[in-house]
């Protein structure tokens, strides 16, 4: 009788949890590219992944984090290899410009337009005479409201057949189309970077496909 009790007490006892795998992958203005018990987070200071890790600044070099209750400090100390081996998923790598910004070429429904990749953008964005010159289909998108850096503007909601950069392809990607010339370029926004792992390593930026 003594030992059944015993044994009910000890399962009332909360055992300790298991410690939080956080490592830093990437740093872009004001926020940090984190990887939480093997899920991507991209966080801004002051908010908090759904695995309760918080990031409490993200500077050009490092980011600081509570984790646990504890505070941690993470760098990018990550070298990159003079060589690499061959890998199984699709890979494109990307070197900051002048500004510490990344751009290249992308393939939008068959069509060839530059981007900028802006993890502050929660989709791909386009002006209008790029939307147009894409040839991007607008009589039955959604119009709605957007805020940008000049205001609230209008723009139109759309869905992108398919989107490619190297050997990454994605189908069905969320873009906005502004009505005006605004942005200047094509920003690769989070409807298609949260769809692929990223990485930075000494400034270069990595991304991965996911299949």
């Amino acid at each position: 009788m003594i030992s059944r009790l015993f044994l009910c007490w000890l399962c009332l006892i909360p055992l300790p949890l298991a410690a939080q795998q956080v490592q830093l992958k990437g740093l872009f203005d004001g926020s940090a590219l984190l990887q939480v018990d093997g899920r991507q987070r991209l966080l801004k200071a002051g908010q908090k992944s759904p695995e309760g890790v918080e990031l409490v600044e993200a500077t050009s070099s490092y980011a600081r984090v509570l984790v646990d209750g504890r505070e941690r400090k993470l760098t990018l100390d990550a070298p990159v290899a003079a060589s690499y081996a061959r890998n199984s998923r699709a890979e494109v790598r990307l070197l900051p410009d002048s500004r510490g910004h990344y751009s290249t070429s992308a393939w939008v429904n068959g069509r060839r337009v530059s981007v900028l990749v802006d993890t502050g953008a929660t989709s791909m964005a386009f002006n209008y005479p790029t939307a147009r010159r894409l040839g991007l289909n607008l009589e039955r998108a959604e119009p709605i409201r957007v805020s940008t850096a000049n205001g609230i503007a209008d723009a139109y909601r759309i869905r992108l057949r398919s989107v490619t950069i190297g050997g990454i392809k994605l189908d069905n990607v969320d873009a906005t189309v502004h009505t005006d010339d605004f942005p200047g370029i094509v920003l690769l926004g989070n409807s298609f970077l949260s769809r692929v792992d990223m990485e930075q390593q000494q400034g270069m930026l990595i991304l991965r496909a996911r299949h």
